[in-house]
């Protein structure tokens, strides 16, 4: 039974694992936003620019502060994040739900088979869920 956790366990992390991005990936993502959108830009020497989203090309990212429409190129942004409401409890809980659903249908599957082994059922419910609710915490917040 031991084995049957660990296995399910490094599975799950493995899956949380495959949502790293690339570079390439990250300045994709800049396709989401909108015009107008309230960003908050952050350069390699973590120097932050918050304004509007303005635009996007290869080479830079422009948004427009309080002293006009500024651009940063992209191998000086470390970070472009939206100021408007994250997302990332919210993909929380969805994780923790996710999980708390797998563990009670593995714990229960256990539970047949180790007939009144009910702490297979605890067991795999909080782990699974602990687990749901990292990978969701973990996702990009603005999704």
């Amino acid at each position: 039974m031991r084995r049957l956790t660990m296995g399910l366990f490094v599975s799950l992390l493995a899956t949380g694992l495959g949502f790293a991005q690339t570079s390439q990936d990250s300045w994709n993502n800049l396709k989401g936003l909108e015009l107008g959108q309230k960003i908050e830009v952050a350069d390699m020497n973590l120097k932050s620019l918050k304004g509007t989203f303005v635009s996007y090309s290869a080479e830079a990212i422009s948004l427009r502060t309080g002293k006009g429409e500024e651009g940063v190129r992209r191998e000086d942004v470390f970070r472009v994040s939206s100021r408007e409401g994250s997302k990332r409890l919210r993909n929380t809980l969805i994780g923790m739900g996710i999980g708390t659903a797998g563990g009670l249908a593995a714990g229960f599957g256990l539970m047949e088979r180790e007939t009144g082994y009910a702490g297979a059922v605890a067991g795999t419910t909080v782990l699974f869920a602990a687990v749901g609710a990292g990978i969701g915490a973990a996702l990009p917040a603005g999704t």
